[in-house]
């Protein structure tokens, strides 16, 4: 009876026993899942050690392992870093990009200058000079007036003078002559040069495309068709080209158009700094001055004119001579008869 006992009271204690270590294994395989969930050393996919169970765990954020979001750490820093140096470099390149377009920029300028001059011909040969040396040239030329009839010389230039040596030609109007009117104006063109530009690119691709259809092309219709399409290709090309080069040569070279006026006495231009007195005696000099060239002006037409003076003021004279002596003649006879028998009566 107690052998009988005993066996049941150790058959309930080996029970008891096997229940606890199955609690404590499922315990443990809980744990391990769960640490499976959050430790960065597990992998995915775990079985358990004491139930033969597979514990399959989700990826997520919370369950990342430890080498991936360290490389998505990484990957965001590279990122952040690699716009942050988009963002200067764009900043730079955009910085450069206007700074070269602003060095780029297409401006044709153009002057307006007329000057006077009391040594015609040696001015004109210091512009002249000037010119050939800073590599310009003379695109129009007109002269009136000549020194040997005595009248004063005009001259009307068109000249291209590089842009960048401008100055240099404007600092020789202002030292050896007298600037009475001046004007300058700019044109720029940078818009229209930069859509010539893409038109010309266009059409240059539209040309290879067609060249390479030619080459591909078998019946004679479609070969046709194609040399009229590359022709009217080509002949826009030139157009373009042709309007560029004059943009580039407008741009180079700046215009100054020139008249230049031969003096005996150059004209005083008031200035900012002219006192009122300054400004009425040089008014009362111009007058004077005027005056005095109206009047010699006049006696060199009179005395140049007497050869066909003289015999006009001796026909006229003979003229009036004849008349008068008409008029102090003697009466007809049949007018003194009756006079004298109105007289008897």
């Amino acid at each position: 009876m107690k052998k009988k006992l005993s066996t049941q009271i150790l058959t309930a204690i080996m029970i008891i026993t096997f229940l606890t270590l199955s609690g404590c294994g499922n315990g443990s395989a809980s744990d391990r899942q769960y640490d499976a969930g959050s430790s960065a050393d597990l992998n995915v996919s775990q079985k358990s050690e004491i139930t033969g169970e597979t514990y399959d765990v989700e990826a997520t954020d919370d369950a990342m392992p430890e080498d991936t979001s360290q490389s998505i750490t990484m990957d965001k820093k590279n990122t952040a870093a690699e716009a942050s140096g988009s963002e200067e470099g764009a900043s730079l390149n955009g910085t450069v990009a206007n700074t070269k377009n602003t060095q780029s920029e297409k401006l044709i300028f153009t002057y307006n200058y007329s000057v006077e001059t009391t040594e015609f011909d040696s001015f004109y040969e210091k512009i002249s000079k000037k010119l050939s040396q800073i590599g310009g040239y003379v695109e129009n030329s007109e002269t009136d007036g000549s020194a040997s009839d005595g009248s004063n010389r005009y001259a009307s230039l068109t000249l291209r003078v590089p842009a960048n040596q401008m100055n240099q030609i404007i600092t020789l109007l202002d030292s050896e002559s007298n600037i009475t009117y001046q004007s300058q104006t700019s044109e720029n063109v940078t818009l229209q040069y930069v859509d010539m530009q893409s038109h010309l690119k266009a059409l240059r691709t539209e040309q290879e495309t067609l060249l390479q259809l030619m080459e591909k092309a078998d019946k004679l219709k479609d070969v046709i068709e194609l040399q009229s399409q590359l022709t009217q290709v080509r002949y826009e090309i030139e157009s373009y080209e042709s309007r560029l080069r004059m943009y580039d040569n407008l741009v180079e070279y700046s215009t100054l158009h020139l008249n230049i006026s031969e003096v005996q006495r150059t004209t005083n231009l008031p200035s900012s700094k002219t006192s009122f007195m300054e400004e009425a005696g040089n008014k009362l000099s111009d007058n004077l001055y005027a005056l005095k060239q109206g009047l010699r002006a006049f006696a060199i037409w009179f005395i140049s004119s007497l050869p066909v003076l003289i015999p006009i003021a001796i026909i006229l004279a003979a003229a009036i001579l004849i008349r008068t002596r008409k008029k102090r003649s003697p009466e007809d006879p049949e007018s003194q008869d009756q006079d004298s028998d109105t007289s008897t009566q």
